[in-house]
């Protein structure tokens, strides 16, 4: 995992194509994703807790970690959705999600978020460098041009961000009021 791992973060676009059609490699793309998402959790955490906002801290890093696998999900449904009705491409859930599951992994430095400028500059880099990849995978996973894979990861990137941006707000906002009255 490891190895395939840091070819991916090498922008190595034949790590995506194997990736893609090799089945076996649906639980260890799963896995990354946890892992990845456990790592953006627990960045939330140790800020909180740096900040001394220890209960917002725990609830926000658990529901970081929760959503970061939920944001995949709805990625790699709207990345096949999107690619295939629009722009033509040829794919199924499987080759999408594992291929963009190793799109996910500069994400993996976010865990550092809590130092100041530097997480923040960090986690920044991560999401453009994660974008970058994200083309790659959808680029490979959908057999299309670079163009169509830049398009679609922006549309269903759009789409991603509302709907994470609408349910992130129904769940945090009860529980931002509870934290704060627990403070």
């Amino acid at each position: 995992m490891i190895s395939r791992a840091m070819r991916a973060a090498q922008v190595q676009s034949d790590l995506f194509e194997e990736v893609e059609h090799d089945v076996s490699l649906n639980d260890e793309a799963r896995m990354l994703v946890v892992l990845v998402s456990l790592a953006e959790g627990a960045g939330v955490l140790l800020s909180g807790l740096a900040s001394g906002l220890i209960v917002g801290g725990l609830i926000g890093g658990v529901l970081i970690a929760i959503l970061g696998v939920a944001r995949w999900y709805l990625w790699s449904y709207l990345v096949l959705l999107v690619g295939t009705r629009f722009f033509d491409g040829t794919s199924n859930l499987g080759e999408v999600s594992r291929t963009i599951a190793y799109a996910y992994v500069p994400n993996v430095v976010r865990v550092l978020g809590f130092i100041p400028v530097l997480g923040g500059l960090l986690g920044f880099i991560a999401g453009i460098w994660s974008l970058v990849l994200g083309v790659v995978a959808v680029r490979q996973a959908m057999d299309f041009d670079t163009g169509k894979a830049i398009a679609t990861v922006i549309v269903a990137g759009v789409i991603a961000a509302v709907v994470i941006a609408v349910v992130g707000a129904i769940v945090l906002l009860p529980l931002g009021i509870v934290g704060s009255a627990l403070r």
